[in-house]
């Protein structure tokens, strides 16, 4: 029969942006990676790129759809919710979002 498809990547959550009590930092995203639950999970995954990938109205290139990279920075807090910076900030729409977290570059 045919082949069982694999996946290079890890799912990811759009968690929000980075704040404090009254400010927000929309240039950091906080994105929490499927099976990643402690500090120590999250060093794996240090440097790690990350696509946001969406669909949009018009065609571009011979498709509709775009992705916006990123980069996995450090990790946000102790249960495993990772920071990143993507080169352009993600739009408030992908809150909630799917993200795809690459398996390189490699640190091993």
């Amino acid at each position: 029969m045919g082949q069982e498809r694999v996946r290079l990547y890890v799912r990811g959550l759009v968690l929000g942006f980075k704040r404090g009590k009254t400010s927000q930092h929309t240039k950091t995203s906080l994105i929490q990676l499927e099976n990643v639950n402690s500090k120590e999970d999250v060093e794996f995954y240090l440097g790690k790129k990350l696509a946001y990938v969406y669909k949009a109205k018009t065609k571009r290139m011979g498709t509709q759809y775009r992705c916006v990279w990123g980069k996995v920075c450090r990790a946000h807090g102790n249960s495993g919710v990772v920071r990143a910076n993507f080169r352009k900030n993600l739009p408030a729409a992908a809150m909630g979002a799917k993200v795809r977290c690459m398996m390189y570059p490699s640190r091993v």
